[in-house]
């Protein structure tokens, strides 16, 4: 999956003739960490890829799985496989996500995530996008820190946030935590 982004990210940069320097500094992130997305080496976390496609004027879903749409409204998929344009991988903000529901319906909003979030990471920092965010805890502790505030989160609750404010999720105890979450952006 990285691979892919990272490819579809390096594109988009290289036909507006921007430089890694250019966009690394307008999403802000270290223009290193923006070459290791670009090589595959890395996966920018769902703010970055937020971020990310503003700055290269692209819809999230371009970014994420090259546009791949349906004609159908309706996506089903069975547990325990990968629907056609779904795609999972690491993140360096502590924490792993498989994108859910794809291929997506026309003028989709919302991108659906199950999310892992790994005990002991050390702490990234906040990080803030467009849109709004909800996630649902179905295992384990996750603290959400969002504007300032702390919460604690186990499993059956959930959180609706804004995500232009600093936010971030990260597993407390010694297991790893699971949620899922979907991040809605209108553009």
């Amino acid at each position: 999956m990285s691979t892919q982004i990272g490819q579809r990210i390096r594109r988009m940069r290289e036909a507006q003739g921007l430089t890694v320097h250019e966009v690394s500094t307008l999403v802000g992130v270290a223009s290193e960490r923006l070459t290791q997305i670009e090589e595959g080496r890395g996966l920018p976390s769902v703010g970055q890829i937020i971020k990310l496609s503003r700055v290269l004027g692209s819809k999230v879903d371009g970014l994420l799985h090259g546009g791949v749409r349906m004609s159908r409204p309706l996506t089903v998929c069975r547990a325990g496989q990968l629907a056609p344009g779904e795609e999972e991988g690491e993140t360096d903000q502590g924490y792993a996500y498989r994108t859910l529901g794809r291929p997506s319906p026309p003028g989709q909003g919302m991108e659906p995530l199950h999310l892992t979030f790994a005990p002991g990471e050390p702490e990234a920092p906040a990080i803030a996008h467009e849109g709004q965010e909800f996630v649902y805890v179905l295992e384990g502790q996750v603290e959400l820190l969002h504007d300032g505030e702390r919460w604690i989160l186990g499993p059956g609750d959930s959180a609706y946030l804004d995500a232009s404010r600093p936010h971030l999720f990260r597993a407390l105890g010694d297991r790893p935590s699971r949620a899922v979450g979907v991040v809605w952006s209108s553009s």
